[in-house]
C-alpha cells in the first residue's frame, strides 16, 4: 500500500512539472509570439526545433478558431495534394516566398504596434496631466466666485474707490480692481483653452486605440496565415519525401548519351585495366553531419524510403573519392534547387541536381557509387580516372533539395573489376539495382540479394575515416 502511494505521487508529481512546463512554455508563446512565427517559418529546422514549432502550432489553434478551419481544410485536401505531391512541392517555393514577405509584414506591424502602444502611453500622460491642471483652475474659478459673492459688491467696490486719499491712489486701486479682474478672465481663458485641448486629446487617443486594435487583429490574421502556410508545407513536405523514392523512380532509368558513354568506355578499357583495388573506403567528406540516413527519412522529414545517406555541410565543402575508380557519368548545370525540383534529369536522375556516377574498387570487389546535389560547375567530368581522397565535386544544394548536403548511395556490384564491370555497363542510373520501394524490399544486401544489390554507406564509410 505504501508502495502504491509513493507511485501515486510521484505521478502526481510528474503530471503537476509537466502542466507547470506546458504553462510555462504557453507564456513564451504569448510573449514572444512573433519571434516564434519567424523561427516556425522556415524550412531548415533541427529536431528540436521541429517539436517547440508544433507545440507552437497547437497553441495558436487553440488560440484561434479561424487558423483551425484552415488547418482541417488542409487536411481535406491532403488527398488531393497527395496526388499531384510533386506540382504541390515545388509550390512550396512560392509558399516560403510569401511567407517571407507576410514575415516582413508583421515585423513592420509590430513596430507599429509598439508606436502606437507608447503614443497611447505618452498621450494618457498627458491628458491625466491636463485633467488635474483643469481642477486645480476649475477650483480657482469656483473659489473666486464663492469669495466674490458677499464681498465684490458694487457698493464695496465704490467705497473702495472712494476711501483713497488722493487721487493717485484712486488710480492705483483702480488698476488693482482691473488686475484681479483681468487675472479671472486669464484664468477662465486658460481654463477653456485647456479643456478644448483635452477633447482633442481624448479623441486622438480613441482613434490611436482603435488604430492599435485594427493592427493586432492584422497581425493575428497574418501569423496564421503564415501558420497555416508553414503547416501545409510541413504536410507536402511529408508527403513528398515519403513518395520521393517512387518519383525517382519515375524519372529517367538511363544515362542520356549511351552511344558517347560507349565509346568512352572503349577509349578507358586499357587505362581502366590498371585501376588499383583500394584497401578500404574513405568518408567523402571530412566533416559535417547526417542530416537524413539510409533506409528511410526521419519522422520529421516524413519517414518515406530514402536509399542512400544525406551528408550535410556548408556550400562548397569538397567531396573526395571514396576509392579507386572511374567517373562513368557526370551531370551539371543545375544551380539551387528547392523541393520538388527536377533539375538533373538531362542525362542523369531527374530531381538528383548536379551528380556524379562512380565505379570503384575496394578489396577486389566493384562497387557503384551515386552522388547527387553537388554545387554548380564543380562535378568533374565523365571518363575521369580518379585516386581515392581525390576531390571529385563540392557540396550543394542542387536539384530536389533544401539545404547544402550530398546524398550518396553504394551499390555492391560483383567481383569482377572496374574494367570488366564498365566495358559492359548498359547506362544504368541504378547500376541495374533498381528503384523506389523494389529497390528496398527486393535489392538490399543485407536481406540476402545477389549483387547488385545496396548497402548502408553508412556501414562502409567510418565516421572517422576521412578523405584527404
Amino acid at each position: 500500500m505504501k508502495k502504491l502511494s509513493t507511485v501515486i505521487l510521484i505521478s502526481f508529481i510528474m503530471m503537476a512539472f509537466s502542466t507547470f512546463n506546458a504553462l510555462a512554455i504557453y507564456d513564451d508563446f504569448e510573449t514572444n509570439k512573433s519571434e516564434y512565427v519567424s523561427m516556425c517559418s522556415v524550412t531548415d529546422l533541427s529536431e528540436e526545433e521541429e517539436s517547440i514549432c508544433e507545440e507552437f502550432q497547437i497553441y495558436m489553434s487553440e488560440q484561434s478558431s479561424e487558423l483551425q478551419q484552415q488547418k482541417a481544410d488542409i487536411d481535406a485536401q491532403m488527398e488531393e495534394i497527395a496526388d499531384n505531391i510533386a506540382a504541390e512541392a515545388e509550390k512550396i517555393q512560392e509558399y516560403e516566398l510569401e511567407i517571407a514577405e507576410l514575415n516582413v509584414q508583421i515585423e513592420e506591424l509590430d513596430a507599429e504596434i509598439s508606436n502606437l502602444t507608447l503614443l497611447i502611453d505618452e498621450k494618457t500622460i498627458e491628458i491625466e496631466k491636463n485633467e488635474a491642471e483643469v481642477i486645480i483652475l476649475q477650483d480657482k474659478v469656483k473659489d473666486r466666485m464663492v469669495a466674490a459673492q458677499p464681498t465684490m459688491r458694487l457698493n464695496i467696490m465704490i467705497d473702495f474707490l472712494m476711501g483713497a486719499d488722493s487721487f493717485e491712489d484712486f488710480i492705483r486701486r483702480a488698476n488693482g480692481l482691473k488686475a484681479i479682474t483681468d487675472y479671472e478672465d486669464e484664468i477662465r481663458i486658460e481654463l477653456k483653452d485647456l479643456l478644448e485641448q483635452l477633447e482633442l486629446d481624448k479623441n486622438q487617443l480613441s482613434e490611436n486605440q482603435v488604430e492599435l486594435e485594427v493592427s493586432k487583429t492584422e497581425i493575428v490574421e497574418k501569423q496564421n496565415t503564415v501558420l497555416a502556410m508553414q503547416y501545409k508545407s510541413k504536410l507536402v513536405r511529408e508527403e513528398f519525401y515519403r513518395q520521393s523514392a517512387e518519383l525517382e523512380s519515375q524519372s529517367n532509368q538511363i544515362a542520356g548519351d549511351l552511344e558517347a558513354l560507349q565509346e568512352m568506355q572503349k577509349e578507358l578499357a586499357v587505362k581502366l585495366g590498371n585501376v588499383v583495388s583500394s584497401s578500404g573506403f574513405l568518408r567523402p567528406i571530412t566533416g559535417g553531419r547526417i542530416s537524413a540516413g539510409t533506409w528511410f527519412y526521419p519522422a520529421s522529414f516524413g519517414g518515406g524510403i530514402h536509399l542512400g545517406v544525406d551528408y550535410a555541410d556548408s556550400k562548397g565543402t569538397p567531396v573526395y573519392a571514396p576509392a579507386n575508380g572511374v567517373v562513368v557519368n557526370s551531370v551539371d548545370g543545375c544551380g539551387d534547387g528547392w523541393l520538388g525540383n527536377s533539375c538533373g534529369g538531362d542525362g542523369g536522375v531527374n530531381m538528383g541536381g548536379n551528380q556524379i556516377y562512380l565505379v570503384c574498387s575496394v578489396n577486389g570487389k566493384t562497387y557503384g557509387l551515386r552522388f547527387f546535389h553537388f554545387l554548380i560547375g564543380t562535378p568533374i567530368a565523365t571518363g575521369t580516372i580518379v585516386n581515392q581522397g581525390d576531390k571529385i565535386a563540392e557540396i550543394g544544394t542542387s536539384g530536389n533539395s533544401t539545404g547544402n548536403h550530398t546524398h550518396v548511395e553504394v551499390i555492391y556490384l560483383g567481383t569482377m573489376s572496374v574494367a570488366e564491370y564498365v566495358a559492359d555497363w548498359n547506362g544504368s542510373l541504378s547500376f541495374n539495382a533498381s528503384w523506389g520501394s523494389d529497390a528496398y524490399y527486393n535489392y538490399l544486401c543485407e536481406n540476402g540479394a545477389s549483387a547488385p544489390c545496396r548497402i548502408k554507406p553508412e556501414s562502409v564509410f567510418e565516421w572517422g575515416n576521412y578523405g584527404r
